[in-house]
């Protein structure tokens, strides 16, 4: 059965069943098979847990990881020391934000897999607007962190913007 099968990849110009699974998994060439694994747990669970595509969830994680790296750039040039306490308290933020994007979702899709519309409106709802609200926030914090960056006061940016909307709604 063995000869056959190795017959069979050859005819495929496989050399070897090591060389058929690194065409199918060509990423253990390279190691970055747990890699490319994790990444796909992490889409999955995404979609799963927060109600987010891959794409919108790497976003989401985006404007994370820019509000810590500004936020640690905006606290150098303020001349703060870096603190265990603030990275933790970022990290407990970011955990708080993932809890109540998910519970809303899930709460949704529980409340349609009962058939109760009304309520699964009402969380869907609820999920939407707790995702753009937090997604609004960072960028506010970020837009306060890159004012500092720029050597301007952390308002700067964002009084800007106020007096546009003002101006654009007068």
């Amino acid at each position: 059965m063995k000869t056959y099968f190795l017959k069979l990849l050859r005819t495929f110009d496989y050399d070897s069943s090591l060389d058929l699974a690194q065409s199918l998994v060509p990423s253990s060439k390279y190691h970055l098979t747990t890699l490319s694994v994790f990444l796909s747990i992490l889409g999955t669970g995404a979609d799963k847990l927060f109600g987010l595509d891959g794409l919108a969830f790497m976003s989401l994680l985006i404007v994370f990881v820019t509000e810590l790296v500004s936020g640690i750039t905006a606290s150098n040039i303020r001349k703060e020391p870096f603190s265990s306490m603030k990275l933790s308290r970022f990290s407990f933020k970011v955990a708080y934000y993932l809890v109540l994007i998910s519970v809303p979702y899930l709460m949704a899709n529980s409340f349609a897999g009962h058939k109760k519309e009304l309520a699964a409106a009402v969380f869907e709802w609820l999920h939407t607007f707790l995702l753009m609200q937090i997604v609004l926030e960072n960028i506010v914090s970020i837009l306060e962190n890159s004012a500092v960056i720029t050597g301007k006061d952390k308002t700067h940016i964002i009084t800007k913007i106020q007096d546009k909307i003002n101006q654009f709604l007068s």
